[in-house]
């Protein structure tokens, strides 16, 4: 398993994000340090002048701690991914071509994705909104429509949990016109459905899970992309999809028929190493099979989906299995 201290990162105590953060003028707010985010501890000074080389090793640990995060879950690597945030916006003061600037503020949006994320996934949902728009105005500012896109179909996932669909299609929508990806757009197509399937919207969650079927079909090379779209496998769209089927069936009560298949192929094709991912599958799968009536069938996968759980700290993987629990109680 993957470890912090393996990837080169130093610990330090959990501290909380402070609440009360706005977003102001996309400069002056890269520029200036993360105090009204996290306490800043006593760093090294930026480098005077940044060239590209140097953010190769940010990009990588940003690839390393996002393997982790769907691995462990992201209450391991929030503080980890927001110590890097913070040492990263301190090198907004150096000076720099304006090419090394688009690109470390891509970074930044990559990082804040990834604080964002891992904060929302560990509980803190609260918290994670202002890192999120910190990382879409770096992404703006980035002219990075791929890292902008992460951001907000992330972001979009949150409000879908929190049941704020027409939040959530609002986000997705600052994806319109770009050029993005095959893999890319077929994961807001995906996001859109699980939004649509929360307002009742049978047509459009239908029209929406086609589109990303069809967008992904065009996704010859996977590593042809950005990388963060790597981890956009088949079988992470089968996960996206089946969600949406499943918050259907949570919102409609009517069992779509393909909603067991598509979670059933998620979760065999999951590969295991991406702990947390399986989990939240098979917990969604056995949910379902419960609300059917199948629960022998039911039992295998929560069994598989407790055994999973006991290696990643998630606090939505934790509510999925507090819902499978009140569904197989009331079956």
């Amino acid at each position: 398993m993957t470890t912090p201290s393996a990837l080169g990162l130093y610990s330090k105590r959990a501290q909380p994000l402070a609440e009360g953060v706005r977003t102001s003028h996309r400069r002056t707010l890269l520029a200036g340090s993360l105090a009204g985010l996290v306490p800043v501890p006593s760093l090294a000074s930026p480098p005077e002048r940044l060239g590209m080389d140097d953010l190769a090793a940010i990009e990588e640990r940003v690839h390393a701690l996002s393997a982790l995060d769907r691995q462990s879950g992201g209450a391991p690597v929030r503080h980890y991914a927001l110590d890097e945030l913070e040492r990263t916006l301190r090198l907004t003061k150096a000076s720099m071509l304006p090419g090394v600037r688009r690109r470390l503020c891509a970074a930044v949006a990559h990082l804040a994705n990834l604080a964002a994320w891992s904060s929302f996934d560990a509980g803190h949902g609260a918290h994670s909104r202002p890192v999120f728009h910190l990382g879409i105005d770096a992404a703006r500012e980035a002219e990075d429509p791929d890292a902008l896109c992460h951001l907000a179909t992330n972001l979009a996932r949150q409000e879908i949990q929190e049941r704020n669909p027409a939040q959530a299609l609002t986000l997705t929508g600052m994806t319109a016109g770009a050029a993005l990806s095959p893999a890319a757009l077929a994961m807001v197509e995906a996001v859109k459905a699980q939004a649509y399937a929360l307002q009742g919207d049978e047509g459009q969650l239908l029209r929406r899970m086609n589109n990303a079927e069809t967008l992904y079909s065009r996704s010859t090379d996977p590593h042809s992309g950005p990388r963060w779209t790597w981890s956009i496998t088949a079988e992470k769209l089968n996960s996206d999809t089946g969600y949406a089927l499943y918050l259907a069936m949570v919102t409609t009560g009517r069992h779509a028929p393909d909603l067991v298949r598509t979670l059933g192929e998620a979760e065999q094709r999951t590969d295991p190493s991406r702990a947390r991912v399986k989990a939240m599958v098979s917990t969604r799968l056995a949910s379902a099979l419960y609300a059917q009536g199948k629960r022998e069938e039911a039992d295998r996968y929560a069994a598989s989906a407790f055994a999973l759980a006991s290696s990643v700290s998630s606090a939505r993987l934790d509510l999925a299995i507090a819902e499978m629990r009140t569904i197989a109680a009331a079956a």
